[in-house]
């Protein structure tokens, strides 16, 4: 949802950790150079809490441009506190949970009071990390919006279908009846899809810019139109990752060594920290290539026959997808076949 920008390390002689749940924030203040624990409290989270939490700030807080909010991303929760902060130049360092925790080592007991102060001070032991929030504009916002309704209604057609194919498979009561009903509620969800398609595509195309980085984007082989609709709203218009390494480990297909001393000799893998809606739909790009005859469909052939295990070989696929994908971007021009891009390096060196 939201777009974090890694920023010079900024004199902060104070940080509030902050715990989000649904209806409160527990905040813990902490003065940084001592680690002194300044006050801890509980707020609603509505725009009457955060007020009152702003309050509280000056009471320890003289100037709030040496103050800083951490608190973990919570998805949907976050954003009325991210909204607060825009609003009211408060800078926002949203974390998350994993590295938090896995920072923390050890830990007994668990409340809200006691992880405000925990995400307090692990914001103060990495400061030289810190990553502001950045809200992104609307029509990203709405695109994910649509991206995720688009993603449940997809859900809810392969449930009913699967229910129904089952029942109708053991010839069970009514079957005939929950048959006809899953056939007619899949149309109507089918239709449901098709207009939100319809949606995102208009969404994109009001948007300058991202009509441009999409356009860009769906000329990459195996790219279409919902997947670079993916990559707009996961790289939050190509402004989140540097580096397509950067994506591929965010979206859960970056190979990495496992390897220690001379014992451990485990293979090259993927991690299964990863974004598996993206993951997914990176390997059905990677996949339905492999059907036709192409570079892609070319090379899975050329690595097989090497000996080479299918599920590397089309991670391998996943991963030249996403740096063409961005080579497009950093380029600003459509995607060029390798004979292409001979034909016109040729041209341009004859002019």
């Amino acid at each position: 949802m939201f777009h974090a920008s890694i920023i010079k390390v900024m004199n902060y002689k104070f940080i509030a950790g902050i715990d989000q749940s649904k209806l409160t924030l527990d905040v813990c203040l902490i003065e940084v150079s001592q680690r002194q624990k300044l006050g801890e409290k509980k707020f609603e989270n509505t725009s009457r809490g955060f007020q009152k939490m702003r309050k509280w700030f000056d009471l320890y807080v003289a100037d709030v441009n040496e103050l800083l909010l951490c608190s973990e991303h919570t998805g949907l929760y976050s954003y009325p506190l991210c909204v607060f902060c825009q609003e009211g130049n408060l800078p926002l360092w949203l974390e998350s949970p994993l590295q938090i925790k896995q920072s923390m080592g050890i830990q007994r007991g668990k409340n809200d009071r006691v992880d405000a102060s925990r995400i307090a001070n692990y914001a103060a032991a990495h400061l030289d990390k810190v990553k502001l929030f950045q809200m992104p504009g609307k029509a990203l916002l709405g695109l994910k919006q649509l991206i995720a309704y688009r993603e449940r209604l997809i859900r809810s057609k392969k449930s009913i279908s699967t229910a129904a194919k089952e029942i109708n498979e053991f010839d069970a009561d009514f079957s005939g009846h929950i048959t006809r009903e899953s056939k007619s509620l899949v149309k109507t969800i089918v239709m449901k899809i098709e207009r939100a398609e319809a949606k995102i595509r208009e969404l994109i195309e009001s948007d300058k810019q991202l009509s441009r980085q999409y356009h860009l984007v769906k000329s990459v082989p195996a790219v279409g139109p919902i997947m670079a609709a993916y990559f707009l709203v996961f790289t939050c218009g190509f402004t989140r990752f540097q580096t397509s390494r950067q994506f591929a480990c965010f979206s859960g297909i970056a190979p990495f060594e496992y390897e220690s001393g001379t014992s451990i000799r485990g293979k090259t893998r993927v991690s299964h920290l990863a974004n598996k809606s993206l993951k997914t739909m990176l390997n059905l790009c990677a996949v339905s290539m492999l059907r036709k005859g192409n570079e892609y469909s070319d090379y899975y052939k050329r690595k097989i026959d090497e000996g080479k295990n299918k599920m590397s070989v089309i991670n391998a696929i996943r991963n030249k997808i996403v740096s063409r994908v961005f080579a497009v971007i950093e380029r600003d021009t459509e995607y060029l076949s390798v004979e292409e891009y001979k034909k016109l390096t040729q041209v341009e060196s004859m002019a």
